[in-house]
């Protein structure tokens, strides 16, 4: 076999290795400007790869409650910035800040949780150019 078909096999594996690195979703789908929601109560939290997803209820100005989700970075990536397993609890009020979906569902990407007290919990991104 000669030196180049070995030199192709090798770049093949390599490139064939190294794709699901490049297989995260990007921040496309998200707005730009983030949102605040206030009176946010927890319905659920979801400690799990590859993202942490947060339930929450939010109460309208006309009353209703409207159901929203956020997601955040991964469960390490969030621990590495403070969050464990019980940073948030299904029934704790809180204000919510995200970069909501730009089709108006209402998802988005979490930018912090705020709690009554004032102390905040950040995502692992601090600005929407960089949400992955």
């Amino acid at each position: 076999m000669s030196v180049r078909a070995l030199v192709f096999i090798l770049a093949v594996n390599v490139v064939a290795a190294s794709a699901p690195m490049f297989g995260h979703h990007s921040a496309v789908a998200y707005a730009p400007k983030s949102v605040v929601l206030k009176n946010a109560m927890m319905t659920k939290v979801l400690w799990a790869s590859p993202h942490v997803i947060l339930s929450f209820t939010v109460k309208e100005a006309n009353g209703a409650l409207s159901k929203w989700s956020a997601e955040t970075g991964s469960p390490g990536s969030v621990a590495r910035v403070g969050w464990t397993r019980t940073s948030l609890k299904v029934g704790d009020a809180v204000t919510i800040e995200l970069f909501p979906a730009k089709n108006g569902a209402h998802v988005g990407r979490l930018k912090k949780v705020t709690f009554p007290d004032g102390h905040e919990l950040l995502d692992t991104q601090s600005n929407p150019d960089s949400v992955k």
